[in-house]
């Protein structure tokens, strides 16, 4: 849970950068699913998958880190891959601009890794030897997370 490090339920995306630590960016996070957005503030959005506008049922995506300029307001309607915020570090811990991502099934965190891993247009997420050091795999290109990563490969992009 929350402190822990475990269970390994989310996964963080940086925008390119020239220079780490936290920095603004004209980047965009975009909307990995239509939903309604049912909290903006303090740097998180939650997009209710499901419409009903209550976060504890059905599918519900957390973004965390959303820079408060440029983020979608409470009861924004939104489809994927529309944008919903610019990467930051507000709203939590965090050393570089990025953006976190989880999901919650009836108010239940889901593991990033296992039977229902994060799938983003077929790259499926898996638990690395320690957090923050998983991977992302699809069509036989693995990629890894890592620290300062400025290759072509870890630049991933929706639709790409």
């Amino acid at each position: 849970g929350w402190g822990t490090g475990e269970p390994l339920a989310a996964i963080d995306f940086a925008p390119p950068a020239s220079v780490g630590g936290c920095i603004p960016t004209d980047k965009w996070a975009t909307a990995i699913a239509d939903g309604v957005v049912v909290r903006s503030g303090a740097g998180v959005v939650m997009l209710d998958l499901d419409g009903d506008g209550d976060e504890r049922s059905g599918w519900v995506i957390l973004y965390l880190h959303v820079a408060t300029d440029g983020r979608v307001p409470l009861g924004a309607i939104l489809k994927a891959g529309d944008p919903l915020g610019h990467p930051s570090c507000e709203g939590g811990s965090a050393t570089g601009t990025h953006i976190h991502i989880a999901r919650k099934y009836n108010g239940e965190w889901i593991q990033a890794d296992g039977p229902l891993a994060f799938n983003l247009e077929g790259w499926i997420a898996h638990n690395g030897s320690a957090p923050y050091l998983g991977t992302l795999t699809r069509n036989g290109l693995t990629v890894t997370a890592c620290k300062g990563c400025s290759d072509l490969a870890s630049q991933a992009q929706a639709g790409k």
